[in-house]
């Protein structure tokens, strides 16, 4: 009988995970994605360093994904990701289990930060790996915390995760490092001429802006280190759309029987859902209450849910069904697709007329350009700039593709850096204007 269960247990852990990748890759990313998906599959078809920190980790497995599976490469890396993750934060493998993770899974606000190309995704499934080993302070809890780190700055709560006993310091520390050494991508992709060079970081003091994210702080620093009501509200609006209708009630039976048997586990749930808020608070204030924030939210809200799920399935097998039959009926109503702005996207650029030059301050315009446009291979005559990058790197980008348009003036050849950013981003565009007269020039300004 022992056998036969250890037996039987992989057969259904394989079995679910089978289930919820083809319905999470079914469900998945398509066309041309908002925000920084763009960029991301850029990123998969060019190979090169994602925006700040870096994230080198997304950045190789994109560019993986991208050689074995082509442009389907991102929508299999995530599908895999969010069944895994889903996978490890389930104890008990049942038939109701089974029914009230998939219904999870197709909710809005679930597929929204699990599926879409970001970073989420891939933080949730550390997570989820690092409650599913329950490592001490090891080298294993800090390979994955470097791991994580290499995803996404968040990633440094992961400690919470980790208990004292048995514990070893500087096994933890070793693999640390191990793990952060996936950094040394981002060297090695400026080095060897990446296209996509975020940041340019063959140079010490460029690779540490880049992972330290100081253009982020000199851009929104004024934003952050402050607190309001504003980003508090929209916050637990964003909390709100998780948990109801579909995940409250499991999830206050999982957190009562948390309580009751486990209140150590309890513990360092409501500590991480308290970090985040306060991450989304103090440093990312700007995404507050979008599917950009709440990741480590929602990783508590499921974890306290599913056990929910197996408290009370074990306490009713019939209520148990009700409540993931239920989950399931919410999920295919309330399922919407991912964002998709290929439509969008192909009506801006479809009238610029040959060898246009476009200065871009919307980010989904400018990324889906890239898509149409190092994805796609759509108008590869036309040539994409940001308003607010002015990097070298980024011209170089732009130059590697149409070697024709001239961007060889600099900040020194129109002013200096005592002068604005606005002041400054005008004048460059006006010197690439008059550098290109034969060209068209356009902005979404």
């Amino acid at each position: 009988m022992t056998c036969n269960r250890l037996i039987m247990r992989p057969a259904l852990m394989a079995s679910f995970f089978l289930i919820l990748f083809f319905i999470a890759f079914l469900t998945g990313q398509r066309g041309i994605p908002v925000e920084d998906g763009g960029e991301f599959l850029t990123v998969a078809r060019l190979g090169g360093i994602n925006h700040p920190p870096g994230l080198p980790l997304l950045s190789l497995s994109s560019r993986l994904s991208w050689i074995l599976f082509g442009k389907e490469g991102l929508r299999v890396l995530f599908a895999f990701s969010a069944a895994s993750a889903l996978i490890l934060i389930t104890k008990k493998y049942s038939v109701s289990s089974l029914i009230f993770i998939t219904g999870t899974l197709l909710l809005p606000s679930v597929a929204g930060r699990l599926l879409i190309w970001d970073a989420y995704g891939f933080l949730f499934l550390i997570y989820a790996v690092a409650y599913f080993r329950k490592q001490p302070f090891n080298l294993e809890a800090g390979y994955l915390t470097g791991l994580a780190l290499a995803v996404h700055p968040q990633g440094i709560f992961l400690l919470v995760l980790f208990g004292w006993k048995d514990s070893s310091m500087l096994k933890f520390f070793c693999g640390l490092l191990l793990g952060l050494s996936v950094y040394l991508a981002l060297p090695v992709y400026s080095a060897s001429g990446a296209v996509v060079d975020w940041g340019s970081t063959g140079a010490v003091g460029n690779f540490i802006r880049q992972v330290t994210a100081g253009g982020y702080r000199e851009v929104y620093g004024g934003r952050m280190w402050g607190i309001s009501a504003d980003v508090l509200f929209r916050h637990v609006g964003a909390l709100r759309r998780i948990v109801w209708p579909v995940l409250l009630l499991p999830a206050a039976f999982g957190a009562i029987h948390l309580f009751r048997t486990n209140r150590k586990s309890l513990i360092r749930l409501e500590i991480l859902f308290i970090v985040d808020l306060l991450f989304v608070a103090y440093i990312n204030p700007m995404a507050a209450g979008t599917t950009q924030t709440a990741v480590l939210s929602l990783f508590v809200i499921l974890v306290l849910a599913v056990r929910g799920m197996d408290f009370v399935s074990n306490w009713r097998r019939s209520t148990g069904l009700i409540i993931a039959g239920a989950a399931l009926a919410s999920g295919v109503l309330l399922w919407e697709a991912l964002p998709d702005q290929e439509e969008h996207v192909m009506d801006y650029f479809a009238p610029a007329p040959c060898e246009s030059v476009f200065f871009l301050r919307d980010n989904d315009i400018l990324y889906g350009g890239w898509v149409l446009k190092y994805v796609d291979d759509i108008r590869p005559d036309i040539v994409l700039l940001s308003t607010g990058n002015f990097s070298r790197w980024f011209e170089n980008m732009a130059i590697w593709f149409n070697p024709n348009v001239d961007l060889s003036k600099g900040v020194l050849d129109v002013g200096d850096f005592s002068m604005s950013r606005d002041e400054l981003a005008g004048r460059l565009m006006n010197a690439a204007m008059q550098d290109n007269p034969t060209r068209p020039f356009f902005t979404d300004f």
